[in-house]
């Protein structure tokens, strides 16, 4: 019995002192060389990520697409106003870049109406202040790119050049200049020997007339090369010169009603060729006709010269100066409408010598009947005949026109393009002297010279 407790006492103490926790502060034991390796401590395993659940996602509605609706002209020309009226500010305080920024954007977005004509008034001056070339417009359309296939084989490419304006070169000129300066001078001279002899004027005339004739049509191109005239001053002075002499010498036959003697002619003539050459040589001073508006100048003089005689032939009985004054009034009427139409038509000398002769053909046919319907008895055949010279020469100058419309388009120019530099204004005048009608345009006023601001009107403009 006692034997059974004390082995029951041992293992209760061994269970108690194996349940027990080690000593941590207790020396190490050495491990045994010749053991087993000691088997390290199992990794409990990662715990495995839980998957995040995909929101689906939520249909919307179909909606109809927006598209921009057209914008108000009226607010679009407010807005370009209000952004030309600040770069006119920047402008006149030289901030050029900023001004010319703002004149662009208010171009784009009005590209018509006061406020465009503003801004590209704008942008020039700017251009011109910073040295640069002028920009293309922004609101013009770029051309179109020719996508037609090639058919044939590639030939080499030939520039086509667009269409050249006129340009005489100083041969011509001189020309002109001989011509022009024989014609007068030839009639001065004549007039000037017509007084040697009393008795036979045509003695001392003829002579002087050629040897002065031929005298001023050598040396005057020497006199006037010091001016450095074009072809078309030269024929503008030159006409003034023909058409004056002209006048001249059919006024003097007018104001005489007896007789009129040949030296009487000839010293109206000299009168009145020295009157247009002064009138000529001063409207070629300002260099504003070319050589096409001189030839329309002559043909419209000389169909209302010849269109006087015609018309007289209807006033029966004959009367020699109702046929001198009528064709003064016409060939005078005929330099007016030549001078004053010229500049505003096409007309180059080509297309003018095919006006002029069809109208001459005109008028000249119906003398071909003259001769078969001749009466001497009455006066109906004369008037019959001028009647029919006078339509003539309408219907020839009308119908010159009209078959000569599409030649030499864009040819009648003095060789450089007109400026338009005339400041935004209703009336403004360009540099080169022309006048035109603008636009009501509304402008800022300059803070130099207002201390206050405000808007002005400009009525009048010009550039010199």
């Amino acid at each position: 019995m006692r034997a059974r407790s004390t082995l029951a006492v041992l293992i209760a103490a061994t269970s108690v002192a194996s349940a027990q926790p080690a000593d941590p502060y207790a020396p190490a034991q050495p491990a045994d060389p010749y053991g087993p390796a000691p088997t390290p401590p199992a990794r409990a395993p990662a715990p495995t990520p839980t998957p995040t659940p995909t929101p689906t996602p939520t249909p919307t509605p179909d909606l109809p697409p927006t598209s921009p609706g057209p914008e108000d002209p009226v607010l679009a020309e407010q807005i370009a106003l209000d952004l030309v009226m600040r770069a006119q500010q920047l402008f006149d305080a030289r901030v050029f870049v900023d001004a010319k920024q703002l004149a662009v954007e208010a171009l784009v977005k009005s590209p018509k109406g006061a406020a465009a004509e503003h801004a590209r008034f704008l942008i020039k001056s700017v251009n011109k202040q910073l040295g640069i070339a002028d920009a293309p417009d922004p609101t013009q359309p770029t051309p179109p790119v020719d996508l037609t296939p090639i058919q044939q084989e590639a030939q080499p490419a030939v520039p086509v050049l667009p269409p050249q304006p006129e340009v005489p070169g100083a041969a011509n000129a001189k020309l002109a200049t001989r011509v022009h300066g024989g014609l007068y001078f030839g009639l001065i001279g004549a007039t000037i020997g017509s007084f040697f002899s009393k008795e036979t004027p045509a003695g001392g005339a003829i002579p002087v007339g050629i040897a002065a004739g031929v005298a001023g049509g050598l040396y005057l191109p020497r006199l006037l090369a010091k001016r450095s005239w074009t072809e078309a001053q030269i024929r503008t002075a030159g006409s003034g010169s023909v058409w004056g002499g002209v006048i001249g010498g059919l006024f003097a036959d007018a104001v005489k009603i007896d007789s009129t003697s040949a030296r009487q002619v000839l010293v109206g003539a000299s009168i009145g060729s020295t009157v247009g050459l002064l009138g000529g040589a001063g409207l070629a001073s300002r260099n504003r006709l070319t050589r096409g508006d001189i030839a329309l100048v002559d043909t419209f003089a000389g169909v209302g010269a010849i269109g006087g005689l015609t018309m007289g032939m209807l006033m029966q009985p004959v009367e020699g100066e109702a046929y001198s004054v009528n064709s003064i009034l016409g060939a005078t009427a005929g330099v007016l409408v030549g001078v004053i139409a010229g500049p505003q038509t096409n007309t180059t000398p080509r297309r003018m010598l095919r006006v002029a002769g069809l109208a001459a053909a005109g008028g000249a046919a119906p003398f071909l009947l003259y001769a078969a319907i001749y009466d001497r008895s009455g006066h109906g055949d004369e008037r019959l005949v001028g009647a029919l010279s006078s339509i003539g020469l309408v219907g020839g100058l009308y119908l010159g026109f009209r078959l000569t419309s599409d030649l030499d388009v864009d040819l009648d120019t003095q060789g450089t393009p007109a400026e338009d530099d005339a400041p935004a204004a209703v009336v403004g005048r360009h540099s080169d002297g022309r006048w035109s009608l603008g636009a009501v345009a509304i402008t800022p006023l300059s803070l130099e010279l207002a201390p206050q601001p405000g808007l002005a009107v400009p009525v009048l403009g010009g550039a010199f």
